[in-house]
């Protein structure tokens, strides 16, 4: 019979075919938590579950297993952690959350509405929760919460937990200076050898988070070949981040990057929250919707990381344009407490504190749970990596709770993706 004695991989899978291959196929499906009923060949259900695993990973969603698909497949430990529990007879939705160590929000349910049933498929997923970190990390703070920190010092890492060596960005890396070390092969290869040396001599790095938010448009292509010295030089077993967003153009006729290109080359894809550069929401969640549609027509979703900030933001409203100040959540709620500070509503419905001194006002805005609810669904919703909080030591506490109710922290998996 075709197929028989087959090793998984070895032949492109699809409707109608049986072997080996194929069952190994169907154990791999099942233990990811795909129903396929009784099928013992490559059925309809199969096809099914190909077709929706190559959604989950951004792969042309036809239902064949092919090239790209076994190259996922394959991996010892996959980058989308796809978790399913089958509802038992008289188990909650609550029961089952907490069984999990999640909310009802992790399987896209809100606590009491909706019922669930005996056999019924629940999806859940764990996702990595990375934190910058600039200080030395509190003991009281929740390191079991997270996969690893994102830093410049790893002296100022926790013991056991693993660390992405992020060289200082702004403002020793602007536009102007990326040109400069971009310009020649020379220069490419000078500043890949000290980014790769950097990381050599640190011995708890597991690999490098190139810092460049801005890109020149006529640099892309330079950019694109510094990634790919970068690669060589970490190997396998180092993995490698990069930035993408508004100020790295895509490519287009006159220049710009190639963001398939980068999709290939790199493990993890950093895509800024927007800031905000006026008084009002901390998270620009629509613009931050609009970016993420652009990404993910080059780059995979299991790949991208949301750069989060969970700090307060005082604004200080003189004559002249607002000054911003990035305050932790508890110093500035103190702040508000010790000016007496009263509670008002923006323009925009955002809630802050408001205060006088010295003449002038001030406007506190902290992160609101409700928003970081609605991210970390998004994130679900899109099937994301996970995030990156900015910075450790400045957040609410209540923000572990949020994380926690939508999904678990994944472990690292440093081979390649």
């Amino acid at each position: 019979m075709p197929g028989l004695g087959r090793r998984l991989g070895a032949r492109t899978l699809r409707l109608g075919d049986r072997g080996s291959d194929v069952r190994e196929l169907h154990a791999f499906l099942r233990l990811q938590g795909y129903d396929l009923g009784d099928e013992e060949h490559y059925g309809y259900l199969t096809k099914d579950a190909v077709r929706q695993f190559q959604r989950d990973h951004g792969l042309v969603a036809d239902g064949i297993a092919g090239k790209r698909f076994f190259a996922l497949v394959l991996k010892e430990d996959l980058p989308i952690r796809r978790r399913v529990h089958v509802v038992q007879p008289q188990e909650t939705l609550e029961e089952i959350a907490a069984r999990y160590g999640v909310g009802p929000e992790a399987f896209g349910r809100i606590a009491g509405k909706g019922g669930i049933y005996p056999g019924q498929r629940l999806v859940f997923f764990d996702r990595e929760v990375w934190g910058i970190c600039r200080t030395s990390l509190k003991p009281e703070q929740p390191l079991q919460a997270l996969t690893g920190v994102v830093l410049a010092d790893t002296s100022l890492a926790p013991e056991n937990l693993s660390c992405m060596l992020r060289p200082q960005a702004e403002p020793e890396w602007d536009v102007v200076r990326i040109h400069s070390t971009l310009k020649t092969p020379r220069r490419r290869e000078l500043a890949a050898q000290s980014f790769l040396d950097t990381v050599e001599q640190t011995s708890r790095a597991c690999g490098l988070y190139l810092p460049w938010r801005e890109i020149a448009q006529l640099d892309g292509v330079r950019y694109v070949k510094l990634l790919k010295r970068l690669r060589r030089g970490l190997g396998s077993r180092a993995m490698l981040w990069v930035e993408l967003g508004p100020a790295v153009p895509p490519w287009k006729i006159w220049g710009g990057v190639d963001y398939a290109q980068v999709n290939e080359l790199v493990d993890r894809v950093v895509l800024q929250v927007p800031r905000a550069e006026q008084p009002g929401h901390l998270l620009n969640l629509p613009a931050l919707q609009d970016q993420l549609r652009r990404l993910l027509g080059s780059i995979h979703s299991w790949k991208i990381l949301l750069d989060v900030p969970v700090y307060a933001v005082e604004w200080e409203l003189g004559p002249e344009s607002p000054v911003q100040t990035q305050l932790a959540y508890q110093t500035a709620l103190s702040r508000a407490l010790r000016r007496g500070a009263r509670l008002k509503r923006g323009e925009q419905g955002e809630l802050h504190y408001s205060y006088q001194s010295r003449g002038l006002r001030h406007e506190l805005y902290l992160p609101h749970h409700a928003a970081l609810a609605q991210l970390c669904a998004l994130i679900n919703r899109a099937n994301l990596a996970g995030v990156v909080l900015d910075w450790l030591g400045m957040e609410d506490p209540r923000l572990w709770e949020t994380l926690r109710a939508h999904f678990r922290t994944a472990a690292l998996n440093i081979s390649r993706q």
